[in-house]
């Protein structure tokens, strides 16, 4: 095992705490995690933000004092005996522990190495969204080149990962935002933007798909898969080949169907035909090879407004409450990030200008 000697016995963490800060999220501090485990210890440069980091105390049970966040990007200041990581390196993923903090805890096989082009900023953005978007288009959508594809929600922080992996895997595009946000999912390479709020309706009825990634999480959003299922071409022409709609949220029934079909070894063999509910697969291979698409194609990544123009601290009770409700919102545009400290984002900005 190898560790950088001078771990602090005291560290600055975010943890779930009913009625603290703006959001249930406080600033505090906490015990330096021990070191006779077989967790990877990192010394956290940039932290992301997902609307599952606000909703995981209503989902499961006793999630007060624990740490918040998954996304992360670091350096590694302690590696277990075995690990194919080793002290100094600087790694990308998911933390266990909770990502808003000054240290936190990965599995081994949940980080992946950080490509040397991108910042810690970049690196931090892409976890939950980005793995959450390749799995979903690669692999129960299995997008191929030429196909069509219909991204709903695509200036959100999936959205913006979906639009910007179906391209590089070859797909010609479609991207459903509001109006406000039709040159900003241009920018992300778009080939057609569809505005939900325009005179056209909620979707583009006329035009059909290979594969539909609905990106919307929020039960108080419009409900499009009744409305785009029917757009699957699948669904139109009969074609042999099953076009797929792929969501990161539904029904209940659509959950048990996941759960059980999990739980009995049988995939997704359960789920509704032309159908599948995604729940991501968190593992170090996908990490390196989302590193390799961002790099090869150089996916844009963007910041929401929020994080460029205030370039938050994740030590910063006042940054937090302010990220959280901009997160809560639901109109961000991109990705919300804090880092640990200022040089963080000068290093950001100064290597990738935005």
């Amino acid at each position: 095992m190898i560790a950088i000697p001078s771990l602090p016995d005291v560290i600055t963490s975010c943890v779930y705490a009913r009625d603290k800060g703006a959001n249930g999220i406080q600033v505090c501090q906490r015990p330096m995690f021990g070191t006779g485990n077989k967790m990877l210890i990192i010394k956290v440069l940039a932290a992301g933000i997902n609307p599952v980091d606000y909703k995981l105390p209503s989902i499961i049970p006793f999630m007060q004092s624990k740490g918040v966040g998954i996304d992360v990007c670091g350096e590694v200041a302690y590696a277990p005996a075995g690990c194919p990581f080793q002290a100094g390196q600087t790694v990308f993923g998911y933390s266990a522990s909770g990502g808003l903090s000054e240290y936190c805890e990965c599995e081994p096989g949940k980080v992946a190495l950080k490509p040397e082009s991108l910042s810690a900023v970049q690196c931090a953005m892409m976890p939950v969204a980005g793995i959450t978007s390749l799995q979903a288009l690669r692999d129960k959508g299995n997008v191929q080149p030429g196909d069509s594809v219909l991204i709903i929600g695509a200036s959100g922080g999936c959205g913006v990962m979906g639009v910007s992996i179906a391209k590089a895997l070859g797909a010609t595009v479609t991207g459903v935002c509001s109006g406000k946000n039709r040159e900003f999912v241009q920018s992300l390479g778009a080939d057609t933007v569809h505005c939900y709020d325009g005179e056209d309706g909620k979707l583009p009825l006329s035009t059909q798909f290979d594969c539909i990634f609905d990106t919307v999480t929020s039960s108080d959003d419009f409900n499009y898969e009744p409305l785009g299922r029917p757009l699957l071409k699948s669904a139109v022409s009969g074609s042999k080949r099953s076009s797929m709609y792929v969501a990161i949220n539904g029904g209940v029934g659509d959950w048990i169907r996941l759960l059980l079909g999990q739980a009995l070894y049988l995939g997704d063999a359960l789920q509704r035909r032309g159908y599948k509910l995604l729940v991501t697969n968190q593992n170090s291979a996908d990490l390196a090879a989302l590193g390799d698409i961002c790099t090869k194609h150089s996916l844009p990544f963007h910041l929401d407004e929020f994080s460029a123009n205030e370039r938050p601290l994740l030590t910063s009770q006042l940054n937090v409450d302010a990220a959280f409700t901009r997160l809560k919102s639901r109109r961000t545009k991109g990705k919300i990030i804090l880092t640990a400290s200022e040089d963080v984002w000068a290093q950001h900005f100064r290597t990738c200008g935005n």
